[in-house]
């Protein structure tokens, strides 16, 4: 019984991926109607920290740097922001995530495709998302590899239903949009200090956020 039972899971456990865990670098292209003053603010580099149970993202608008950390265990994301040594914290829940992203944002169909790309060493599909842009739908080209599983980040997914990761694509945002190119992935051990939020960063709301630099309660 025991040598059966060694011959039936052996396949399962080959079958099996090892999490990712590495750092996961973007180009970013600022594309749209931008005014050239914001030009020089607008991010040109996007950096992905990924461990089993958490992901970071860091990116930088010139006087603010914005850094995402999500939780896979508790569902939760926090969203740090250091403007000029102001230090800002908003955490949500992963129904808060997903109530904020459709304001913006809202994937409505995702269509594979048979099409593949190799980018930064990593073989990727080609999927056509259909999104929601301020009631308007609009669709974007996505190239994802399943070798990033990212099934449990789900709930913090720039796009989801797409279980893998996705190495190419652009995100709209009023009249300008982001493209997205991954330019290099290196596999690592990343340490927990990488998610951890340091006791400077002042806790608020978005609203509270908006409001004290001039955004109104919208």
């Amino acid at each position: 019984m025991l040598l059966m039972a060694l011959v039936v899971l052996t396949p399962i456990a080959k079958a099996q991926k090892a999490p990712f865990t590495g750092t996961v670098v973007f180009d970013v292209k600022v594309e749209g109607d931008v005014p050239e003053q914001a030009k020089s603010m607008m991010p040109t580099e996007a950096t992905f920290k990924l461990a089993t149970d958490k992901q970071s993202m860091v990116m930088n608008f010139g006087m603010m740097e914005q850094k995402s950390i999500y939780d896979a265990t508790t569902q939760e994301s926090s969203s740090m922001m250091n403007v000029m040594g102001q230090k800002f914290v908003i955490k949500m829940t992963a129904a808060q995530v997903k109530e904020q992203r459709a304001k913006t944002m809202e994937v409505v169909g995702i269509k594979p495709t048979t099409d593949t790309k190799v980018i930064a060493g990593f073989t990727c599909k080609k999927a056509i998302v259909t999104t929601k842009v301020n009631g308007a739908d609009a669709t974007t080209e996505v190239y994802y590899t399943d070798d990033i599983d990212m099934t449990k980040f789900a709930f913090a997914n720039t796009f989801p239903g797409l279980t893998g990761f996705p190495l190419e694509y652009t995100m709209s945002q009023g009249p300008m949009s982001f493209k997205m190119v991954c330019r290099s992935i290196k596999k690592e051990t990343i340490p927990a200090t990488e998610f951890a939020i340091s006791s400077d960063y002042k806790q608020v709301t978005a609203d509270e956020l908006r409001n004290m630099f001039g955004g109104g309660g919208q």
